[in-house]
């Protein structure tokens, strides 16, 4: 069964990666229905959702993973910025000064805080993160750079362009 969940794992992070949504809805599904209370399955779910515009069930899938996660900020931050996508703003930013909160006295990555901003529209800000995160060779700042759904705010900004290519990437 262990096996089983990390491969399942896997396979959404993989469609996640291509941008493939319906796959990694499809894929994500599958997983919950080995352990309907796998956080992460819920946060990719979520992604697969947000990923084909259906805000409100990825709102749920963030709420869930949430729920049943070990604490970990990835599925908070994602619910945030479902929140901003589906126009609730409010509900986004007590999220984001709970974690600047939590970001005091934990080590929540530039990387991670920036995808809160970029979904806020705050660019500037979300920018100024990537770059910090990039000065300290964060571990999770380059692989999902150049996909992740939670920065495609910031694609159409040159400043996003020119860090792809500091870091060997394009897109």
């Amino acid at each position: 069964m262990r096996r089983e969940r990390a491969w399942r794992a896997a396979e959404s992070n993989s469609y996640y990666a291509l941008r493939d949504y319906p796959a990694l809805i499809e894929a994500s599904g599958r997983g919950l229905l080995l352990d309907p209370k796998d956080s992460r399955q819920h946060y990719f779910l979520g992604l697969g959702y947000e990923g084909t515009g259906e805000l409100q069930q990825a709102i749920s899938e963030f709420q869930k993973a949430v729920q049943f996660s070990d604490g970990s900020l990835g599925p908070a931050v994602a619910l945030a910025h479902a929140y901003t996508a589906a126009g609730k703003k409010a509900e986004a930013e007590k999220i984001l000064r709970d974690l600047e909160r939590k970001a005091k006295h934990t080590s929540a990555s530039p990387y991670t805080m920036a995808t809160i901003y970029a979904g806020l529209g705050e660019n500037d800000k979300a920018f100024d993160l990537l770059e910090k995160a990039y000065s300290e060779k964060s571990l999770d700042f380059t692989l999902p750079l150049q996909s992740d759904l939670l920065l495609d705010r910031l694609r159409p900004d040159p400043r996003f362009q020119i860090m792809l290519r500091r870091i060997g990437l394009t897109i």
